[in-house]
């Protein structure tokens, strides 16, 4: 008989040098879908401003939205590591990321009020939360096989454990200098309702360096976390904000701006999905974890455009709606139109885009490439 696993039966069970290799599942499940749906939500909720016109404020958005994905990114990492312990369907995990879901419901809602002191509040509450149970999962691991004898065995090897409770006091320290430290000076400094933004951009310039450092003195293949999920996930949600361009499709107004607004959206999924290379070509996810943290930081900028693009669209629907209506659009002082905003938002986009299709090209020959040039180079500098 086949060992019982948990939250379902293992098919197949092999140990190869002290690892335990479990036939595939599915990596992405259904708890997980809903809470990229409900974060897409909650972005499309920040980006409401900007179809207001004279809104001026896009270093604040740009900020809310950066807070919202690193919150969505570090739950993403807990469902991961709950991957690879084959424990994704645990009761009590799904009831994290319910309570994960309502708090980043609030912090949109906090967001969009113009309410960042509230919303920073329950940002640091969810971080804490998330590094908590974090460490909760890598240092008691789930024991997810249950042997026909009763026993219980991991379903990964004692060694990926032991380096992935490296992660620990790292995650903690970068949470305390990082995020904690210049968060709370930012709300002491604030007015109650509006933050020392200073101290809010300090704290993302610090977080990006922190990552970016740790990327380039642990440039070793990417295999702490499960990669197919990662990339799985962050397909999935950029799929949804995709769609999420058609929420401007559906507002009353000119017929022929819904339309372009939905051929943007079927443009936005072939840059993403079907301008990569294929063939001898490998996804950054696999290749390293300089190369995965870029492309993090690619994706976020994604979640920036997408929104901002459907925030224009739905800006140029309301002004058609208004002429046709009789009245005068007046331009906000300082705000951009509606046609630049687009402009910038979709360039940005497909920048992003095509950066992240760039650093998934692992061109055959390359190192050679490289080795006649260092030889060529070496020859000069010898005549």
């Amino acid at each position: 008989m086949s060992p019982k696993h948990e939250y379902g039966t293992i098919e197949s069970v092999e140990e190869d040098e002290g690892e335990l290799e479990l036939e595939e599942e599915g990596k992405v499940t259904t708890i997980e879908l809903f809470s990229d749906l409900v974060m897409v939500v909650s972005v499309h909720t920040v980006a409401e401003p900007l179809e207001e016109e004279g809104f001026t404020n896009y270093g604040t958005y740009l900020a809310r939205v950066f807070y919202l994905w690193l919150a969505w990114h570090m739950i993403t990492v807990f469902m991961n590591v709950s991957v690879k312990q084959k424990a994704n369907n645990c009761p009590v995990f799904t009831f994290f990321l319910f309570s994960w879901m309502a708090a980043i419901s609030q912090m949109a809602k906090a967001f969009n009020g113009d309410e960042d002191v509230s919303a920073l509040k329950w940002y640091l509450s969810l971080r804490v939360f998330e590094t908590v149970i974090f460490a909760r999962q890598v240092m008691t691991p789930y024991y997810a096989i249950k042997l026909e004898d009763g026993t219980r065995k991991l379903a990964m090897s004692e060694a990926w454990i032991a380096g992935l409770r490296k992660y620990v006091p790292v995650m903690v320290t970068n949470l305390v200098v990082c995020e904690i430290i210049p968060l709370t000076v930012a709300i002491l400094l604030g007015d109650g309702k509006t933050p020392y933004f200073p101290a809010v951009y300090a704290s993302i310039v610090m977080i990006l360096l922190v990552f970016t450092i740790g990327a380039l003195r642990n440039n070793l293949t990417f295999d702490a976390f499960d990669s197919e999920h990662l990339q799985e996930r962050y397909e999935l949600i950029t799929l949804i904000f995709t769609g999420e361009l058609c929420f401007a499709a559906g507002k009353r107004g000119n017929a022929v701006a819904s339309t372009c607004v939905l051929i943007m959206a079927f443009v936005a999924y072939l840059l993403t999905f079907k301008s990569a290379p294929r063939k001898g070509h490998m996804k950054f996810w696999s290749r390293s974890i300089l190369y995965s943290m870029a492309g993090l930081f690619l994706y976020a900028g994604v979640f920036c455009a997408i929104p901002a693009m459907g925030s224009a669209f739905a800006r140029i629907i309301d002004a058609d709606e208004m002429k046709k209506e009789g009245h005068e659009q007046k331009e906000g002082a300082g705000g951009i139109s509606a046609g630049d905003l687009l402009s910038y938002s979709s360039g940005a986009f497909m920048v992003f885009t095509a950066f992240i299709n760039l650093i998934n090209v692992e061109q055959e020959g390359k190192k050679e490439i490289k080795l006649v040039l260092l030889k060529r180079g070496l020859i000069r500098l010898l005549i």
